[in-house]
Parts: structure tokens; sequence; C-alpha cells
């Protein structure tokens, strides 16, 4: 099934909103977040105030859906998040998304929060298709 892992991948924009969900105490959240796709890793970016801060410390598992092709498709992904604190990923981050520079001045900024999703399930429906197919990453 690799293939369809690089087939699923391929659709990825290097910067592309995603829906993130989270689940804390039995209570699923879902709120729209820039997925920042940067050297085959995942990443988002958040705020230290954010309240999905806290549920991910509580619970790093997250599902992340994309919509593709003028929303004929979808990408689900399953996996966790982490924290990122390395200095070099996260100055790296932040210069190569640009939107990321309009709410943290520096990858410093004690109220930027760096995460990285590695996901380990996978989901595509390609678009113009209602078939879904499966597989573990």
């Amino acid at each position: 099934m690799r293939g369809l892992v690089e087939e699923a991948l391929g659709y990825l924009e290097p910067i592309g909103v995603s829906f993130v969900a989270t689940s804390v105490d039995d209570q699923p959240y879902v709120r729209a977040m820039m997925l920042i796709y940067h050297d085959d890793r995942f990443f988002y970016a958040t705020g230290s105030a954010d309240k999905k801060v806290d549920q991910l410390t509580r619970n790093p598992r997250v599902e992340v859906f994309l919509l593709l092709g003028d929303s004929e498709g979808g990408l689900r992904l399953r996996g966790e998040m982490s924290f990122i604190t390395d200095e070099d990923t996260r100055a790296e981050v932040h210069g190569c998304a640009g939107f990321i520079q309009g709410f943290w001045e520096n990858p410093q900024d004690p109220d930027f929060v760096l995460l990285e999703f590695k996901p380990n399930y996978l989901e595509l429906m390609r678009p113009g298709s209602i078939e879904v197919l499966r597989t573990e990453m």
C-alpha cells in the first residue's frame, strides 16, 4: 500500500486548510487549522493559550481531514501530535510558512507553539470517486 500513501500525499499543498479533531474526556473538538507540509513532515502552529494546547497535552491522538480536488474528495489521517521544542525545526517551519510570521514575529516567541503531526493511518477518497481506500502508514 506504499503507493496509496504516496498518491494521497501527492494531493497535499505545502500549506492548506485542514480540519483537526481532538478528544478529551469523551468530548470531541474540531477546528480548521493550516496544515504545513514541509520536508515530508506535517506541522501546525498555534498560540500557547489556545484550548487545543491543553487538549493535546492531555490526549495527543488526533484525526485530520482535508478536502481534495475542489471538495470532491477527501483525505483522513489519524495519528499523534507532539510539541516541537527543537530551535532549528521551529526556525525552519517559521520561515517557510509566511502566515506564521503574521502571528509570531520570530520562532523564539514564547506564545508560538509548533506541533508535529505523525500519522499512522490513512483513508483516501479520490476526487470524483466514492470508494474509500485505507492503509496503515
